[in-house]
């Protein structure tokens, strides 16, 4: 609540020891007190003035994105229940055993046998029966009774003496007590247990939109140009956010895509990215997306990616080329200028001049963005400058070339029309 006034973010951004309790809060809580340290970074990192604080802050953007792709590699597992044999044992004999301390113990029974005339016999037992302790059951009846009855004065003389030496009032002040710091001590215990349960029952929930608030750090963040090449080039954050931007079903791809967009922006970053196969997949299929927005900054930071003068020519594939023309023939003003734009950088390159005229839609579409009354002033100046562009450089290449000297002089172009053999 602190951080919602603009007037408190810079000075609770600067306070010591804030920021590290938020990313401590982050990396150890899965609940409510993460979500809520998230929803502070993201609002912190509104102000554009703490952005450069935010980021610079060790391991705070790494546990950020972390945060954002949790769960989303991870494949769940069937738990298989674990089946326990339980075998029962059984003694030998009855007369030998263990006890539970270990040790072995036996019983003897004596008594006399005596043998009838008739041959029958009877067995006479002697009433007592010793163990391995050497005692008697007659011995022992008398040392449990006495040790028993021993036990009862000992506790009742304790008793006795303990409450002799205090006053009635001091017994009642002292229980009174008791109870007070047992009924304080539950009902501390009753809070932990209801906020553990709430953190469990909402758990998804709570893990959703702390995802969303990191996302919504990280979006602020890389709007500021400093920021822009430090997270670039930190990999762990680039391979999440590659890992979002190229889930489309995810809801935090578009974040993502704009997150790469702001990349782009600086213009160091343009040729590391460029090479990335990965990262051209991503924006060709993001390029290929229903969602507006995606189409919008996908193409934004291709046209970025085609102004770095090292990567045009890697850039100019078939499948880009033709992306870019089907985007340039869209309704939607910012990704048809987007689209154009990224066609006329890659008209400035010489050898990115035979894929573009190789590529059917390319010439058809700046065409027909040249001459239709409905394309917008901005579109349409672009798309003349890039076929004029490339019809230079096609000049160029045809001048570059040799004339045999046995053929006459002539000035190029002709306009001459020639056939075979044609009558007059």
């Amino acid at each position: 609540y602190l951080s919602e006034p603009k007037d408190n973010r810079i000075i609770i951004a600067k306070h010591p020891g804030i920021l590290d309790v938020l990313v401590k809060v982050i990396e150890e809580d899965t609940g409510e007190a993460r979500l809520r340290a998230c929803s502070a970074l993201a609002t912190l990192a509104k102000t554009s003035q703490n952005r450069s604080v935010i980021c610079n802050k060790e391991n705070l953007v790494v546990v950020l994105s972390n945060l954002m792709v949790q769960n989303v590699t991870k494949k769940e597992e069937k738990e298989e229940p674990a089946t326990e044999e339980v075998a029962d044992s059984k003694s030998e004999s009855q007369d030998e055993g263990t006890t539970q301390d270990g040790r072995s113990f036996s019983n003897t029974f004596s008594g006399t046998f005596s043998e009838r005339t008739d041959g029958t016999g009877s067995f006479t037992e002697d009433g007592t029966y010793s163990n391995s302790y050497g005692l008697s059951q007659d011995d022992r009846s008398i040392y449990s009774n006495g040790m028993s009855m021993s036990n009862d004065r000992s506790m009742s003389n304790d008793r006795s003496m303990s409450s002799e030496g205090a006053s009635p009032a001091d017994q009642y002040g002292s229980s009174t007590n008791d109870y007070d710091s047992i009924g304080e001590e539950a009902g501390v215990e009753m809070q932990m247990s209801s906020l553990k349960k709430l953190n469990i029952e909402n758990a998804s929930d709570f893990l959703e939109r702390s995802q969303l608030s990191a996302c919504a750090s990280l979006t602020h963040l890389t709007k500021h140009c400093a920021n822009a090449r430090l997270l670039c080039n930190n990999e762990q954050v680039l391979n999440n956010i590659l890992l979002l931007a190229a889930r489309l079903e995810h809801p935090l791809h578009t974040r993502c895509l704009e997150m790469l967009c702001n990349f782009t922006r600086f213009p160091s970053n343009n040729a590391y990215l460029a090479s990335m196969p990965k990262v051209i997949e991503i924006l060709t299929a993001g390029g290929k997306s229903k969602l507006a927005e995606d189409r919008l900054w996908s193409i934004r930071s291709i046209q970025n990616l085609c102004s770095d003068a090292s990567s045009k020519v890697g850039l100019a594939t078939g499948s880009l080329l033709s992306l870019l023309s089907a985007c340039a023939m869209r309704k939607d003003y910012e990704e048809q200028l987007a689209a154009v734009g990224a066609l006329m950088n890659l008209a400035t390159e010489p050898g990115s001049i035979v894929p573009l005229t190789n590529t059917k839609t390319v010439v058809a579409t700046l065409v027909h963005l040249a001459h239709s009354p409905n394309t917008p002033a901005s579109v349409r100046k672009i798309a003349c400058d890039s076929l004029a562009t490339i019809g230079l450089w096609l000049q160029t290449l045809a001048s570059a070339g040799t004339v045999p000297d046995s053929c006459p002089f002539s000035p190029l172009p002709t306009h001459t029309a020639t056939g075979w053999l044609r009558w007059d």
